[in-house]
């Protein structure tokens, strides 16, 4: 059959290269399983409430290992995540962030977020989200090291400050903005996607205090392609949750809940030391390709996170590249970065890579970009952690 032909070919080529995409993890073989078991092609659909006259407790029949898989699911995700209430039905971090704006503001109330041009997520920004919703969108001025100045928040006095980036190095002043928001009454949401897997080593202090901590479940988390939505505020969950349902999406996936599940029963065991060595290879794969003139954006400290972001002047300036150019050239030699100047160390980081790996990675970078062929080592470093994951024991 040549649909598995092309997928084996993909799995093959993806196994033998070093990804340090920012946007993307390595899934277990238990994840895998899941997502292919039968529960893909079964719907469920849990009311226990009154529809059109009768009450239901689920729409469909067959379904008591689905709902079980998905409790499984939620009492995991509270555990790791520190949060008392969990909805793991989003099939997307998208349909997570529309979920909680379409259930907690109205037509023409006002909300800020981080610009696209600051690394803000696109859809955040009025010609996406606000127009569909309604909303009055302005931009969160943010400066470097992630800092926001509150006045901004104070003067506009929005509804909604949505907190979390598509570039996020470093934690925000969180606790200054929800004091502040407090006081003139906005609600502070955090977008996690990005940073959902360093929650449990402390990344983003206080953001247990947020209304709202959603995204999704497959960048520094490793985990299915998804959503996810928490809070400590039980009833604002369950309203989130409620108008979900034929607003922002009918079935859920209940084969994706299964590998969220999965993949949070291994994570468990190892998640505050995952967060911990994800900040310490990123430190260092910043620190060797700075030194090595690759200049990196906000020395001497870099990055907290999982990414560092190019300075693409020094880019353009040293090696005559922008970031495309960047990208295709050093997949022609098996590793892997996006083309928006981000480098991610999420997935290195879950397979084990050590920080004597992140400079034998860097070394690695600075000879592709130089027109050496490297890809016999990369393939050889690759295999070392090929098929590996972090785990107890």
């Amino acid at each position: 059959m040549h649909t598995l032909k092309i997928i084996e070919k993909h799995n093959e080529y993806r196994e033998s290269t070093i990804n340090l995409q920012a946007s993307e993890n390595y899934l277990i073989s238990e994840v895998r399983q899941a997502l292919s078991s039968d529960m893909a092609s079964r719907y469920s659909m849990v009311f226990d409430d009154e529809v059109h006259g009768t009450f239901v407790h689920n729409a469909y029949g067959g379904t008591k290992y689905q709902e079980e898989i998905t409790e499984l699911a939620k009492s995991l995700s509270t555990s790791v995540f520190g949060f008392d209430y969990t909805c793991v039905k989003p099939i997307s971090g998208h349909i997570a962030a529309m979920s909680v704006l379409v259930a907690l503001l109205n037509k023409g109330d006002r909300i800020m977020a981080i610009a696209p041009e600051d690394g803000g997520y696109d859809g955040y920004s009025q010609p996406y989200l606000p127009d569909m919703l309604g909303l009055r969108y302005k931009p969160l001025i943010i400066e470097e090291m992630h800092h926001i100045p509150v006045e901004q928040i104070m003067d506009y006095k929005p509804k909604m400050v949505i907190l979390g980036a598509s570039y996020i190095l470093f934690p925000y002043n969180l606790r200054e903005i929800l004091d502040v928001s407090e006081d003139i009454g906005t609600k502070v949401v955090y977008d996690a996607s990005h940073v959902l897997g360093l929650i449990p080593s402390g990344f983003q202090e206080d953001i247990w205090d947020s209304l709202v901590v959603y995204g999704s479940t497959h960048k520094s988390y490793p985990g299915p392609q998804g959503g996810i939505i928490m809070s400590n505020d039980e009833e604002t969950l369950k309203v989130i949750e409620k108008k979900m349902t034929w607003r922002t999406q009918d079935n859920y996936h209940t084969n994706r809940v299964a590998a969220l599940a999965a993949s949070l029963e291994v994570f468990s065991d190892v998640a505050k030391e995952y967060g911990i060595r994800v900040r310490e290879n990123s430190q260092t794969l910043a620190r060797e390709l700075h030194s090595r003139g690759l200049e990196i954006r906000y020395p001497p400290k870099f990055t907290m996170s999982h990414q560092i972001l190019l300075d693409q002047n020094s880019l353009s300036r040293v090696f005559n590249m922008d970031t495309v150019k960047l990208s295709n050239t050093l997949e022609k030699y098996g590793i892997i970065i996006d083309a928006v100047g981000r480098i991610g160390t999420a997935e290195l980081t879950w397979k084990g890579f050590t920080v004597e790996d992140m400079k034998e990675v860097a070394s690695l970078i600075i000879s592709a970009i130089n027109g050496n062929n490297v890809i016999d080592d990369v393939r050889k470093l690759s295999a070392k952690y090929s098929g590996k994951t972090l785990r107890k024991g």
